[in-house]
């Protein structure tokens, strides 16, 4: 499965609004007010999609950033703090962003990832302009204050929490079971003790290196005029840089000895390193792998699975360079759960029969048609992709006459099993997260 159904989706549901309490780039001129994709003189790169049917509107500011932040000394969930706090914080225009949002009848969200961070507001449409123009004022300037810092940091706080006891934790903790160094190793989910440390000073730093117009990525979904560029590109001049953040590299790991963690969730994570996204045949052949595989309930290994209790997930995530694919196993029964796991994927290295095969096709591209309706998972497609490098080939781009759907439209049982041979039949960097041992009260260890 694309990250955008499954890790993105999930990750926007499970972010905590901060809110009033708390790369295609191919054009090079100002926009014409019509739809579409290019870059404005400020150096941002656009993304407007619009659909007049829609009653929302999704306004997103998409940025190349490490989850840990640039420091040579990665602290976990940085990213998504130093953006909570800007969103928090009173800015020049005298309303916090969250607290603006949430007059309007809007939700936003902040959600980082191992190599990107997204601030997505979902408002009402006749709120767009304003919402474009306070979005692009506040993080283009960033203004970092005390009493944000501290709305961030208990947010933030809350959002860790609350991922460190699912499976995502899992798939955060196989990050370094797959990498010696990168942001995913580094991981994206931070522990309340570092985040409460972070003082003002180094989040400014990491806002105004993160947040310059140049590494920026503005899209705009659902019920949108896209005239509303034009503000933006007569308020933001030409950047002194025009360089966005450069990538940051993935370093293998060398050994595949497996790798312990102590955790919120116990389970185990096995790992596969990808093909990256300009691979693109092989990326939507592993998507349609692990959405035939792990798809709750129908898929292969739901069914092989039975009765057993094991709470399994798979996905394909495409990034840059390299691609992952991450398979997580947890709850009551993941001991007798992996070996048929393990199974589930090593048969997928083997043709499918032509009938399952069109079956399963048929429901691939369903799900992912299903999960592209709304305007914020529209705006998570777009941004996704166009921060990875490859605009042109998300789903949501030119729908089943797209590149995306027409690469899976191509693929067949034969040409299926051999990537998965390729990048599945290794075997895989395993984690196992055991649940930490409670502090004796009084404890100052």
């Amino acid at each position: 499965m694309s990250v955008f159904r499954t890790g993105l989706r999930a990750a926007v549901s499970a972010a905590l609004l901060v809110s009033g309490a708390t790369a295609s780039a191919v054009a090079q001129s100002a926009p014409t007010g019509m739809p579409g994709d290019g870059r404005l003189p400020s150096g941002v790169v656009y993304e407007v999609r619009p659909d007049p049917a829609q009653a929302a509107a999704a306004v997103a500011l998409w940025y190349r950033a490490p989850a840990g932040g640039f420091d040579a000394t990665p602290v976990p969930g940085f990213s998504r703090l130093a953006a909570a706090t800007v969103a928090a914080s009173t800015p020049i225009t005298g309303t916090p962003l969250g607290q603006l949002v949430d007059r309007f009848g809007g939700r936003l969200t902040v959600v980082a990832y191992p190599d990107s961070l997204a601030i997505t507001a979902l408002v009402p449409p006749d709120r767009v302009a304003q919402t474009v123009r306070a979005m692009t004022a506040d993080y283009f300037a960033p203004v970092v204050t005390p009493q944000g810092l501290q709305i961030a940091q208990r947010d933030s706080g809350d959002d860790s929490l609350y991922r460190s006891v699912g499976p995502e934790a899992i798939e955060d903790a196989l990050g370094a079971a797959l990498f010696a160094a990168g942001p995913l190793h580094d991981g994206t989910i931070g522990s309340t003790e570092n985040l409460a440390g972070a003082k003002v000073d180094r989040i400014r730093a990491f806002a105004e290196r993160a947040f310059r117009p140049t590494n920026a990525v503005l899209i705009l979904t659902g019920n949108v005029d896209p005239a509303v560029l034009s503000d933006v590109a007569s308020r933001v001049g030409p950047a002194p840089d025009p360089s966005p953040e450069p990538a940051a590299a993935q370093t293998a790991r060398a050994a595949n000895d497996p790798l312990h963690r102590e955790g919120n969730i116990a389970g185990t994570g096995l790992g596969w390193v990808g093909p990256p996204i300009t691979d693109e045949a092989s990326a939507t052949a592993l998507d349609f792998v692990a959405d035939a595989l792990f798809t709750p309930k129908t898929g292969i290994v739901a069914k092989a699975l039975g009765n057993n209790k094991a709470t399994v997930t798979g996905k394909f995530v495409t990034y840059r360079d390299p691609g992952v694919f991450l398979v997580t196993i947890s709850g009551d029964g993941a001991e007798a759960a992996r070996p048929i796991v393990e199974r589930a994927i090593a048969g997928a290295t083997t043709p499918m029969a032509p009938d399952a095969f069109e079956a399963a096709r048929a429901a691939f591209v369903y799900r992912l048609l299903g999960d592209m309706a709304t305007p914020a998972e529209l705006a998570d497609t777009y941004g996704w992709y166009t921060i990875e490098g490859d605009a042109a080939y998300a789903p949501s781009e030119g729908g089943t006459q797209g590149r995306y759907f027409g690469l899976a439209a191509k693929l067949t049982p034969a040409a299926v099993a051999q990537i998965a041979a390729k990048y599945l039949g290794a075997a895989p960097a395993v984690v196992t997260v055991t649940k930490s041992t409670p502090r004796p009260t009084g404890s100052h260890a």
